[in-house]
C-alpha cells in the first residue's frame, strides 16, 4: 500500500499544507491522510508513516505553565487540539516516524519536549505578526545544522505569521536552534541536537506551504523534498488489516517494536501509582462514562468491527450492548467489592482486607468478541486501579483502537492504558517484559504456550481458553421446534466463532429424528452473505485458515461414517465463507467431536439415556460450558452437575452474565473473569491486624 502524510488539521487555510504536497510530490507511492482533532480519528495515526504539525491558534498556557492573560492571545484555545496533536508527536517519537512542525506545530513540539514560549513578541510583532497577507524577513542558518544541509543555504527571506516563539533561554532540552531571524534574532527552527535513535525532526516558524515562490525558495522546496524523501525511505513493520467478506485491504498499520513496547511499557510503569491513587469513585464515574460513549459512537463501533472481523452487523451492535450490561454490573459493583472489608471489629482490634491492585498488568485478548473479552479484563483491571497494557488481536486490532480512543476520551489518563499494535512477534516481547500480572483470551495452545513462557516469572497469569462445549437435549422437552432454534443459534451465533458455543450436540433417540428435522430447517432459514447487508446471519470466517480446518473435519467426518444433511462445504468467491453444516451419525472418534471447530459446523450424536450424554459430554479435554435441555430442573442440575465444567446451563446456551463467574475446567483455562472474583483478581488481598 502507499505510504502516508498525516496531516493535523487547522482551521485556518489548511488547504495550504495539503496542496504543497503536489501529484507529482506524492506520485503514486504516497498519499494524504487528515488527522482532526475535531473527528478525534487518532486511530489513523497509526496508519501514517510521517506527520506535519499545521500552523494554527495558540498552544494553551498550561503546556508551558504560562499566564493565562497576555497580549494578543486567542478570544478561545483549543486543549482538545493540544492534545490531539500531542498524541501525534508523541506517537512519531515512539516509532522515530517523521515530523515536520510548521509556526504552531514548531511551537507544540518545543512545549512536548519541556521548553517555553515568549507569550507576545511585543515591538517583535512588527516583524512577525501577519496582518492582511504574511510578512517577509531574512533569516540565517546556522553552519553545519540539518537544516543547513537541508536548505544547502546560509541565509534566505521567509514568511512570517506569528506573536509568539521559542523562548531563547528556555528552549527545550535536546533541542538544537537552527536558524534564527536576521534582525531580532529569534528562534525560526529547531532539530535534535543528538539524532542518535531519531527520525526525521524539523520544525519552522515560517509558512514552507505558502511562501511566494516557494517552488524557488529553499527554505520550503528542500525542507519538503527531504521530508518526503524521509516519508518514502521509512521501513516500518507493518501489519494489514484484511476485510473477511471481501478480501481486500481496510489499512495497514505500523507494528510496535521491542523499543517501543519497552517505552510504553516504561510509561506505565512511572506512572501507574498516580492511577491507583484516584479516588474509586472517580474511576468508576470514568468508566461509566465509557459506557456513555459505546452508546454515543455504536452505529461506527459496529461497523468498524465488521469490516474487520467479518460477523453481521447487527451481530456486532449486540456485543456492544452486552460490553455496557457487563460494564454496568462491574461499575457498579467495583466499591462493594473492591473497598477495604472490615472482617473482625471488637475493642482494641480491628482486622480487615485491604484489595491493592497488581500494577502494571498485560492483557492480551481474542478477536473474536473483542468488546467482551475486553471488558472481561480492561475494565475491572482499570476499577481496581492496575494500569493496562491491551494487545488486542491482530484480526481486531482497528476496534482496538477504537476502544483506546473512547477510555481516553473517558477520562483514562495516556499513562495508565496502552494499546500494543501487532500479531505474534509483538506477544513474544511482552510476554518478555516485566508485568505484574498477564491475562490471555484465546486458543488452549496460545494460553498453554504463554503459562509456560511466564511461569518463571511467579506474577498471576489468567488464561481464558477454548471449548468444546456440549449440549444434551433430553426426551422431555415440548418445543421442539423451539429448542431446536435455540440451540442452533447457540451453535452458529458469530459462525460458531464462540469460545463457548455450542459445538457437539446429543440427543435422546425419542426425539432425535423430530429434533434434527426442525434443526436443519432453522439451518436452511438463515440468510448468508455480505454482514452489512440487512437480515444476513451468516457472514464470513474472520480468518482464513480457519477454512481449512473445517474442511479436515468435515472430510474426516464422511469418511467415519458421518452423514452431511445441510452445508458441508467452502462457499466459492471472493471472502471466508464456509456453508452452515450439520453432520448426524456422529461420533466420538470423529475430529468433529473432539476438536473445537470454531466455525459454522455441528455434529449431532443420538443416545438413549442420561447416563449415556453425561458419560459423552465428559469425554473431551475441555470444560467451558455444559447445556442441557430437559422440562426438569432437578434433571438438569443432577446432569450438570456430573459434568467437569465451569458454567452449567438449563434451557439455554452461549450466555454470559456479568454476575457470575466466568471461568473454564482443564484445557478450557483457569482463573475467574466476571463477577466479584473478577473484580478482585485483578487485586493483591493484604490483610491488616490493627491493635490499639
Amino acid at each position: 500500500m502507499k505510504k502516508k502524510i498525516g496531516i493535523s488539521y487547522s482551521e485556518m487555510l489548511f488547504e495550504n499544507y495539503v496542496n504543497w504536497f503536489t501529484a507529482q510530490d506524492l506520485a503514486d507511492d504516497i498519499e494524504i491522510t487528515v488527522l482532526s482533532y475535531e473527528k478525534n480519528n487518532v486511530q489513523d495515526i497509526y496508519s501514517c508513516d510521517g506527520f506535519v504539525l499545521t500552523g494554527g491558534v495558540d498552544v494553551h498556557p498550561s503546556y508551558y505553565n504560562g499566564s493565562a492573560d497576555y497580549v494578543n492571545r486567542p478570544s478561545a484555545f483549543s486543549l482538545q487540539r493540544d492534545r490531539f496533536e500531542e498524541n501525534i508527536y508523541r506517537y512519531s517519537q515512539l516509532q522515530q516516524l517523521p515530523v515536520l512542525g510548521i509556526c504552531r506545530g514548531m511551537q507544540l513540539v518545543n512545549v512536548l519536549e519541556g521548553g517555553k514560549l515568549v507569550q507576545d513578541l511585543g515591538n517583535g510583532n512588527s516583524q512577525h505578526k501577519k496582518d492582511v497577507i504574511d510578512k517577509q524577513h531574512k533569516v540565517a542558518a546556522v553552519k553545519e545544522t540539518f537544516l543547513h544541509t537541508v536548505t544547502g543555504a546560509v541565509d534566505g527571506a521567509v514568511n512570517s505569521a506569528h506573536h509568539q516563539a521559542v523562548h531563547p533561554q528556555a528552549i527545550a532540552p535536546g533541542l538544537l536552534p537552527n536558524v534564527y531571524a536576521a534582525d531580532d534574532k529569534t528562534i525560526e527552527g529547531f532539530e535534535f541536537a543528538d539524532k542518535t535513535g531519531k527520525g526525521f525532526m524539523l520544525c519552522v516558524q515560517w509558512h514552507p506551504e505558502r511562501m511566494i515562490e516557494k517552488e524557488q525558495n529553499p527554505f520550503s522546496q528542500h525542507i519538503k523534498n527531504q521530508f518526503l524523501s524521509a516519508v518514502r525511505n521509512t521501513n516500518m513493520k507493518k501489519l494489514q488489516v484484511v476485510n473477511p467478506a471481501t478480501e481486500e485491504i481496510i489499512t495497514e498499520l505500523t507494528q510496535d517494536s521491542k523499543e517501543s513496547l519497552e517505552q510504553k511499557l516504561a510509561t506505565l510503569r512511572n506512572h501507574h501509582a498516580k492511577w491507583g491513587a484516584v479516588a474509586l469513585a472517580e474511576r468508576v464515574k470514568i468508566i461509566q462514562r465509557f459506557s456513555e460513549l459505546l452508546e454515543e459512537h455504536k452505529e461506527h463501533l459496529a461497523a468498524v468491527l465488521t469490516s474487520e472481523v467479518g460477523k453481521p452487523l447487527q451481530q456486532s451492535r449486540n456485543e456492544v450492548n452486552g460490553a455496557r450490561a457487563r460494564i454496568k454490573w462491574l461499575a457498579g459493583n467495583a466499591e462493594k467489592y473492591l473497598s477495604d472489608e472490615v472482617m473482625v471489629e471488637e475493642p482494641g482490634l480491628t482486622e480487615k482486607i485491604s484489595y491493592e491492585p497488581l500494577g502494571v498488568i498485560c492483557n492480551i485478548s481474542a478477536w473474536n468478541y473483542p468488546y467482551l473479552v475486553g471488558t472481561n479484563v480492561f475494565i475491572p483491571a482499570l476499577l481496581a486501579g492496575n494500569s493496562v497494557m491491551y494487545k488486542p488481536s491482530e484480526y481486531a486490532v482497528l476496534t482496538g483502537l477504537e476502544i483506546e480512543k473512547l477510555l481516553k476520551q473517558a477520562g483514562v489518563p495516556e499513562t495508565a492504558f496502552q494499546v500494543a499494535v501487532g500479531a505474534g512477534a509483538v506477544g513474544e516481547v511482552l510476554l518478555d517484559l516485566p508485568f505484574d500480572g498477564y491475562f490471555f483470551t484465546g486458543s488452549y495452545k496460545t494460553g498453554k504456550y504463554i503459562y509456560e513462557r511466564v511461569a518463571p516469572k511467579m506474577v498471576p497469569c489468567q488464561c481464558e481458553l477454548g471449548g468444546k462445549d456440549p449440549l444434551y437435549v433430553a426426551d422431555d422437552i415440548e418445543d421442539i421446534k423451539g429448542v431446536a432454534a435455540a440451540t442452533a443459534d447457540g451453535a452458529f451465533y458469530n459462525n460458531g466463532q464462540s469460545c463457548c458455543s455450542v459445538e457437539r450436540i446429543y440427543v435422546h433417540e425419542k426425539v432425535y429424528d423430530s429434533y434434527v428435522d426442525e434443526f436443519v430447517k432453522e439451518v436452511a432459514s438463515w440468510k448468508k452473505g455480505l454482514p452489512t447487508e440487512s437480515g444476513v446471519y451468516i457472514g464470513p470466517l474472520t480468518r482464513k485458515e480457519q477454512l481449512n480446518v473445517l474442511d479436515n473435519q468435515i472430510n474426516d467426518a464422511v469418511g467415519k461414517g458421518g452423514k452431511v444433511l445441510a452445508g458441508g462445504k467452502q462457499i466459492p468467491g471472493k471472502g471466508y465463507y464456509f456453508e452452515p453444516t450439520v453432520v448426524v451419525n456422529a461420533s466420538h472418534d470423529m475430529l468433529l467431536m473432539k476438536d473445537e471447530s470454531f466455525g459454522p459446523v455441528i455434529g449431532i450424536m443420538k443416545v438413549n439415556s442420561d447416563e449415556e450424554a453425561v458419560k459423552l459430554m465428559q469425554d473431551t479435554e475441555y470444560g467451558l460450558t455444559a447445556s442441557v435441555y430437559t422440562a426438569s430442573r432437578n434433571r438438569a442440575e443432577t446432569i450438570l452437575g456430573k459434568v467437569d465444567s465451569g458454567t452449567g446451563y438449563w434451557n439455554c446456551c452461549d450466555c454470559v452474565s456479568a454476575a457470575l463467574p466466568w471461568s473454564g475446567r482443564k484445557h478450557s483455562g483457569f482463573g475467574s473473569t466476571l463477577s466479584h472474583a473478577g473484580l478482585r483478581g485483578f487485586t493483591r488481598p493484604k490483610a491488616y491486624h490493627l491493635r490499639g
